[in-house]
């Protein structure tokens, strides 16, 4: 069982597009609602984008970025709480926190896909 669980969230962090696609069926099928569906399927997903980036920046270059990632996703944070005060003059952190989380889901996702592409041209040019 264990093993079996272990075996599902590696696929799901190596590729997070799985997850992303079976949130979205899950969710169309339990409400019929499309647009319900692709929300819940990115903030449901964005953290195996995360993962998942963070993993292929090690691999490729041999180092760790995690504290790069904090600092990227702090600071994302902080710009969609200043952007929303200067237009509304108010904070509502929910409201932040899902322009956020959805921009990270965006940056995540076309950074896995960029990542993979050099991981594929580096893996060509030492073949």
């Amino acid at each position: 069982m264990i093993q079996t669980l272990g075996i599902i969230i590696a696929m799901v962090i190596t590729f997070p597009l799985i997850a992303t696609m079976g949130v979205y069926i899950f969710v169309k099928l339990l409400y019929h609602n499309n647009k319900r569906a692709l929300h819940a399927s990115v903030a449901y997903s964005t953290l195996f984008y995360i993962v998942s980036v963070m993993m292929m920046l090690r691999q490729l270059f041999d180092t760790t970025y995690f504290g790069l990632i904090i600092v990227l996703l702090l600071s994302g944070l902080m710009a969609s709480i200043i952007i929303q005060w200067k237009l509304t003059d108010n904070i509502i952190i929910k409201r932040a926190w899902k322009v956020f989380w959805r921009a990270s889901f965006l940056f995540f996702f076309f950074s896995h896909f960029t990542l993979a592409l050099v991981g594929i041209i580096i893996t060509a040019m030492h073949a």
